[in-house]
């Protein structure tokens, strides 16, 4: 009798499991990530080739471009230029290596989000050789740059302000302190050289670096994204160092 019910007992026990499973009881968790009522995409920027320091901030509510934030960055408010977009330009705004508190809110809707982000230290891209400032034929170039410490990475671009249209270019995260161009970027799809003046951009990035309308390229897919606690989106910080010039020339 006594193995009876130690037998229904657990019988009892594995069919409560199996309803808690089948129902979403306890067992089971949820994977996606929390969605916020705000939206928030905003980098501060050393650029070294406006000799301007910037913050740039992007805010949506509920999907809608809103106007009605307050957005600080240190001690400075950033006002609201157009469209949700609120931008700040100056020659000095913050200091290498800073770190520099970032405060948004809006008292209607009971709003407050505060974060952080430091600024990288200065850092530049090394000068080419002749054989690559001019380059003929579109050979490969070796870009390489010394250190900007607090990063966390870098991003790298060539683009083609005033050549003919139609090189692929390129742009990509890299790390440590070089990286090669491949021939493909001074090319069409095709293969065909594209001759004229390209420039290279390279970016030291902390946390994240969400838009920023100045950078003549798309930023590359690999950069993080999403690392706001009690909003959606990207906040950022980071570097511009003064570019370089390769003139492509056929042989």
């Amino acid at each position: 009798m006594r193995h009876f019910l130690v037998m229904r007992n657990r019988l009892v026990l594995c069919l409560l499991i199996m309803f808690s499973i089948s129902c979403g009881g306890k067992v089971t968790t949820r994977t996606d990530l929390p969605e916020y009522k705000f939206t928030i995409n905003g980098v501060v920027v050393k650029d070294m080739n406006l000799g301007k320091d910037i913050a740039y901030f992007k805010i949506w509510r509920n999907s809608d471009l809103f106007n009605g934030a307050l957005v600080k960055v240190g001690s400075h408010t950033v006002p609201n230029e157009v469209n949700g977009t609120y931008v700040k330009e100056e020659s000095l705004l913050f200091n290498f290596g800073q770190n520099i508190s970032i405060n948004i809110s809006s008292t209607e809707d009971d709003f407050s989000l505060a974060d952080s982000v430091v600024m990288p230290e200065s850092f530049h891209i090394n000068d080419l050789s002749s054989d690559d400032t001019l380059n003929r034929g579109g050979h490969v170039v070796t870009v390489t740059w010394s250190s900007a410490s607090k990063a966390s990475g870098y991003f790298l671009s060539v683009v083609t302000p005033d050549a003919t249209p139609g090189a692929v270019g390129y742009t990509a995260v890299v790390k440590g302190q070089e990286r090669t161009i491949p021939v493909e970027a001074f090319r069409t799809t095709q293969g065909s050289l594209v001759e004229g003046i390209y420039d290279i951009y390279l970016i030291a990035y902390f946390g994240g670096f969400p838009e920023y309308p100045p950078l003549p390229f798309e930023l590359p897919e690999e950069l993080p994204t999403g690392n706001l606690d009690g909003a959606n989106g990207t906040i950022g910080a980071g570097v511009i160092a003064q570019r370089k010039h390769i003139r492509i020339v056929v042989e």
